[in-house]
């Protein structure tokens, strides 16, 4: 029998996972075989070994503890605030209620330090994992990483960093400690088998500008050690063996994102102002205080929209004043002296948190402000929190899915009331903290005059606005092809928006996927909206497209559209502008 010919080339895979980091990486692959979860099944230790055993577990804490000090100093040098991961690693490393966990299995169940090691780290990381919110089933991955590193540290068996320069690295996991660690020595995109885009060591390759996709259950067995592989960090793909073509296209496109990155990193400090010299503000969209940075490096003039339902999503109760105060109060000194929009929870309908907000997923059901009305109690607690935390003035505090004016003079009461308190006691606050309303639905935006004389400012949330003039749910797969945002009726809505807004001399901006919408820009400048807020990547081609635009063209494209009478056309002409 003839053996198959070693010449034949291997056929292109394409496989498609999470897009973690953005970026394009071309390299051969580095695959690195990482051993299952260790048995915790360990002799059990006779009686006068259990102090010998304990004073180990404490050396190997210490030596923990030292490597990831030394790990922080690094990662402070190279990306700065994203330091303070490993500030909150150290915390969980030495928290009381794990290293006495895991001492109290070695005294009482006889058990070698790593048996206890990872019966206690399993035992929480599953608490984690069980979380219905994917930020805080995250960490779980932070608490398996110590797992390792703790083994490591009593087995005396560090893990070797070096590879060949700008290789892939195909790992089932990736701790914070290595994603710095491989970083550092060069390493051209990681590939895991597990972890999100919310892992810290997501988070860090998107500081380190190291391109991740995420997810891909046994792409480890599926690639060839030195084989050739592609990321594509910005759609989540992985190509294995790729023909020449596509190696061709994808050096072609990543030669191409090199020079527009280049090109927007000029702009970073440019005006957003069109050609004649209209001004418009640029802010971003954030989920977590983490992204504060990007929002800076990118050029954000302010944060126009804050989710704190982060805060309590997956959690079986409420969140405390003390722990939002806290919150609020670092997202305030980190992006000072930006200005900080803070959104009020904006829980229901597909956004369920605990169970004590109820389990009505209902788009027409209790959420957002009127469920904060309902829930009064968690209502003052945010705004006890949020005022607290305004004492540095940069502040704003913005309801959620408003649909009459009753709703926001209720709010103003409350507010009122919580500030009279903290004054009898003495505590200060921003006494004139910019209150504002999210305009969700077509009775907010067709009375938007109304909310203008009551608010400081006004956020039009396209999205929603949307999904409820088309009486078509965004999430529903089904009725994708009749949720459309260039829908005439939206753009009137928009329109009316922003002249109610301008009448009353008060702010208004545009903070739904529309704003970075490249086909909206020009259009949404001629139907006079002057602030925009998307995403921190979405700043720079924004501002690109701002100052290649003038008004007068603006103000024409949004004449014409206006008068169009569906979606499809108003596409159509957009991209004839194009």
């Amino acid at each position: 029998m003839t053996e198959p010919s070693s010449s034949i080339p291997p056929a292109e895979r394409v496989f498609e996972g999470i897009p973690a980091s953005a970026g394009i990486a071309i390299a051969h692959a580095f695959i690195l075989s990482q051993d299952e979860d260790p048995s915790p099944h360990d002799p059990r230790l006779e009686a006068e070994e259990i102090q010998i055993e304990l004073e180990r577990f404490a050396a190997a804490l210490a030596e923990a503890d030292k490597v990831l000090e030394q790990i922080e100093m690094m990662a402070r040098a190279d990306v700065r605030d994203r330091a303070e991961i490993f500030e909150a690693l150290r915390m969980m490393l030495c928290d009381p209620a794990l290293t006495l966990a895991i001492e109290a299995q070695i005294r009482e169940s006889s058990s070698t330090a790593r048996a206890a090691i990872v019966t206690e780290t399993n035992r929480l990381a599953a608490i984690f994992s069980a979380s219905g919110d994917e930020t805080i089933r995250s960490r779980a991955e932070d608490i398996r990483s110590l797992q390792a590193h703790l083994i490591a540290c009593i087995q005396k068996a560090p893990v070797d960093h070096r590879f060949h320069d700008s290789a892939v690295l195909i790992l089932s996991t990736l701790s914070p400690s290595d994603t710095v660690l491989y970083a550092r020595n060069q390493a051209g995109a990681f590939v895991l088998e597990s972890g999100g885009i919310n892992s810290h060591a997501a988070i860090l390759a998107r500081a380190f500008g190291v391109p991740m996709v995420a997810g891909l259950k046994g792409i480890a067995r599926m690639s060839r050690p030195q084989g050739m592989v592609i990321v594509d960090g910005y759609a989540g793909r992985v190509i294995i063996d790729p023909e020449p073509a596509t190696v061709q296209q994808y050096r072609e496109r990543k030669a191409a994102l090199e020079e527009q990155r280049s090109n927007l990193g000029s702009l970073r400090d440019l005006p957003a102002e069109t050609t004649d010299g209209t001004r418009i503000s640029l802010a971003a969209n954030l989920d977590m205080i983490d992204e504060v940075d990007a929002a800076l490096e990118n050029g954000a003039e302010e944060i126009g929209l804050m989710r704190t339902e982060y805060l309590v999503m997956g959690r079986s109760g409420d969140v405390s004043m003390e722990e939002q105060y806290s919150y609020y109060r670092q997202l305030a000194e980190r992006a000072y002296p930006l200005p900080v929009t803070l959104r009020a929870f904006d829980i229901g309908s597909e956004k369920l948190a605990g169970e004590i907000w109820g389990r009505n997923s209902s788009p027409l059901g209790m959420r957002g402000t009127r469920l904060l009305l309902a829930r009064r109690e968690v209502l003052d607690r945010q705004i006890e929190a949020v005022l607290r935390a305004s004492a540095m003035k940069n502040l704003k505090l913005m309801f959620p899915m408003v649909s009459s004016v009753e709703e926001i003079r209720r709010l103003k009461e409350v507010i009122a009331d919580v500030g009279g308190k903290l004054r009898a006691e003495n505590i200060r606050f921003d006494e004139h903290m910019p209150i504002g309303a999210m305009l969700e639905t077509p009775a907010a935006a067709l009375t938007a005059d109304a909310f203008a004389a009551e608010c400081d400012f006004l956020s039009l949330g396209t999205n929603d606005l949307a999904q409820y003039t088309l009486a078509v749910d965004r999430t529903d797969d089904a009725l994708a092809s009749y949720y459309d945002e260039f829908h005439p009726g939206i753009l009137r809505l928009i329109r009316a928006c922003s002249v109610a807004a301008r009448r009353a001399g008060i702010p208004l901006t545009i903070c739904g996927e529309l704003a970075a919408n490249p086909l909206a820009t020009g259009v949404l400048i001629g139907l006079g909206i002057r602030r925009l807020s998307v995403q921190p990547i979405a700043l720079g081609a924004l501002k690109m497209r701002i100052r290649a635009i003038d008004t007068d063209t603006a103000g024409r494209m949004a004449r014409d559209v206006i008068r169009l009478k569906t979606a499809a056309e108003v596409r159509g002409y957009l991209m004839d502008c194009a």
